[in-house]
């Protein structure tokens, strides 16, 4: 019967520890944010994963705005990812992406956020509660939506992924006046280009 009971305890305490365990990738990201430590976002976030998770909203944001059907696969979600590069490129640099996470607005990409635009908390997270009831877990991934009191078109959806023994940001997905003014952006320089 000891035995037993003790295996039982470590089984939950390995649950709790695998429960937990994201979260502490997410507040060392949160911490490098608030404090701007660039080097410790770049350790923490998968680019080329973020990269296509960001080209993949801003795609479906211009084909909504412009009317275009852009199936996933498709030859003209092919064409659009690739004309949303430049934007992508842009928002992945060092400092943009550092404002971006901090701020929830590319400053240096669309200039200054409207008035009522909300910026995730990082100083403010939300209860332990709230974090775990705006968390989903899969195997190997973890997705919490932010800020937590926050309707859902105007949350910010953070997504880890294991990479190694690390949780690593590879997918933000912003909230849809983000994505519409991003895709407005790829618009505009579609038109100076053309």
């Amino acid at each position: 019967m000891r035995k037993t009971t003790v295996a039982i305890l470590i089984v939950v305490l390995a649950g709790l520890a695998w429960c937990a365990w994201p979260f502490v990738g997410l507040y060392d990201l949160a911490r490098a944010a608030q404090s701007r430590e660039i080097a410790k976002i770049e350790e923490r976030v998968d680019f080329v994963a973020l990269g296509r998770s960001l080209s993949g909203q801003i795609v479906q944001a211009y084909a909504r705005l412009a009317g275009l059907p852009v199936e996933r696969g498709s030859l003209i979600a092919g064409l659009a990812s690739a004309v949303a590069d430049p934007i992508i490129a842009r928002l992945l640099t060092r400092v943009t992406l550092g404002d971006l996470l901090e701020n929830g607005w590319p400053r240096n990409v669309l200039g200054d956020p409207p008035p009522e635009f909300r910026a995730p908390n990082w100083n403010s997270l939300g209860s332990a509660w709230q974090l775990f009831s705006n968390s989903e877990y899969g195997i190997g991934e973890f997705r919490l939506r932010l800020p937590a009191d926050a309707p859902r078109e105007r949350q910010f959806r953070v997504r880890l992924g294991l990479r190694g023994f690390t949780w690593k940001l590879i997918g933000l997905d912003v909230p849809q006046e983000l994505q519409e003014r991003l895709a407005r952006e790829l618009m505009k320089q579609q038109d100076k280009a053309g």
